[in-house]
């Protein structure tokens, strides 16, 4: 197809010579699949645990979690069905698409690197969609992890259109997210708000 009639053509002038950057530093290794003991460890950290393990007893009985879906950039088991990246950022031998696929994360960059040609937008998005078998109560759980870990991201989570408010963290997270889902199709989104951060991966359970 032709191109826009305003469109014209011209020389670009690239004059300044720009030495290459450091080595790109490497993402830190994590369990990309957390263990019910791990979460449940997790979840009884987080304010206001103590009031909702009192309301849904299951969660205390993390042996008899039910493994309903999973999803991460390799890989999507049980009732998972579609896992949606935006404006994922792929920074080329850190986390260009292959080493992303080998390493079974996707990067949602920050501050920074606007010598490469980031505009540092922060608007990462995240949408896994997965189906619940039956209604009743479930444990989301999202592993994420800062970059550099060293450094603190906020993101926001949502079960469909209903937030659980801002997620700061730093370092690697295993943050679990309980839910009282109705029997069919439900979105577990994650929303960059600031800092730099890996999806990991999201764990779905029936309690």
């Amino acid at each position: 197809m032709p191109i826009g009639k305003d469109y014209r053509l011209t020389i670009g002038a690239g004059r300044e010579a720009l030495p290459p950057a450091d080595d790109r530093e490497g993402a830190t290794s994590a369990d990309l699949s957390p263990e019910p003991a791990v979460v449940f460890e997790a979840l009884k950290l987080t304010p206001g645990a103590d009031e909702i393990i009192k309301e849904i007893p299951g969660l205390g009985d993390f042996v008899n979690w039910f493994p309903t879906a999973y999803f991460s950039v390799c890989r999507k088991t049980g009732t998972a069905y579609y896992l949606d990246l935006w404006n994922a950022d792929h920074f080329d031998g850190f986390t260009d698409m292959a080493k992303c696929l080998a390493e079974c994360r996707v990067w949602f960059a920050g501050d920074g690197f606007t010598t490469w040609g980031s505009d540092q937008t922060k608007t990462g998005r995240v949408n896994c969609y997965f189906v619940a078998p039956t209604a009743g109560h479930y444990i989301c759980t999202a592993a994420l992890q800062s970059y550099p870990t060293s450094s603190g991201a906020q993101v926001e989570c949502l079960i469909d259109n209903s937030s659980f408010g801002p997620l700061p963290f730093t370092g690697t997270i295993y943050q679990p997210h309980p839910c009282d889902l109705s029997a069919g199709g439900h979105h577990f989104r994650i929303r960059q708000m600031s800092g730099s951060f890996f999806f990991l991966s999201l764990t779905v359970w029936k309690v």
